[in-house]
């Protein structure tokens, strides 16, 4: 695992989806941030939450766009939160060399 990366933890009957946020060096704990749960294949996005689990429960799932097809509502959230360098990162286009 590493920051930024994308994960999923099953919990219930929905999996929590977000990122790593950080990786703490005792017991095992990684913290993500929440951004969307996942029930019965619909996503419901909410608003970033930092919550901590066990590293054994985490299960990367790629580049959540793949996953999720919707690079709106990440832009949007990146919005919603003040994040400029997860937004720069979404709206970047890569521009050819010269």
């Amino acid at each position: 695992m590493y920051v930024g990366e994308w994960v999923n933890v099953a919990s219930g009957d929905y999996k929590d989806v977000g990122y790593v946020s950080n990786i703490g060096c005792y017991s095992g704990q990684i913290e993500i941030i929440k951004v969307a749960r996942i029930r019965d294949g619909i996503i419901e996005w909410s608003k970033p939450k930092q919550k901590s689990y066990d590293a054994g429960l985490l299960k990367p799932i790629g580049t959540l766009l793949d996953q999720l097809q919707d690079k709106s509502a990440l832009i949007n959230m990146s919005l919603d939160t003040k994040d400029k360098e997860w937004f720069e990162e979404l709206t970047k286009r890569d521009l050819p060399e010269e």
